[in-house]
């Protein structure tokens, strides 16, 4: 386990978690901008938090695979909130083309690592 990425996914869980109690103490606080927002704002921080466990139990990860695990794991947050936007809603979002565009560098990226690992087995 690599420490210099698995205390700050345990800070970040410990923070979400202090976050969370306040928020269920305080439900007549509120952020000034919009739910959607919110939502982006929630997403990143659980990508981050995934991606920093991830590294923290990988045995030996390649020079872009961070990169490849946090555009994945964006693809994926976009992907479902595109799902929860348009089922409720029933109108289409700007979420669906972002997971589109992020699972493409995903893609690149994982296309550059191969052809990295080729030229390092050389």
């Amino acid at each position: 386990m690599k420490k210099q990425f698995f205390i700050p996914a345990c800070v970040l869980i410990i923070a979400a978690i202090v976050f969370v109690v306040f928020a269920l103490n305080h439900p007549e606080l509120s952020f000034p901008w919009s739910v959607q927002v919110t939502h982006i704002i929630y997403g990143i921080y659980i990508d981050v938090i995934v991606l920093l466990i991830v590294m923290a139990f990988r045995k030996n990860a390649k020079r872009l695979y961070p990169f490849i695990l946090a555009s994945e794991l964006g693809g994926v947050f976009f992907l479902v909130q595109s799902i929860l936007t348009v089922i409720p809603q029933g109108e289409p979002n700007w979420y669906l083309p972002i997971a589109l565009a992020f699972n493409i560098v995903a893609i690149i990226l994982i296309v550059v690592q191969r052809k990295m690992d080729r030229s390092d087995a050389e």
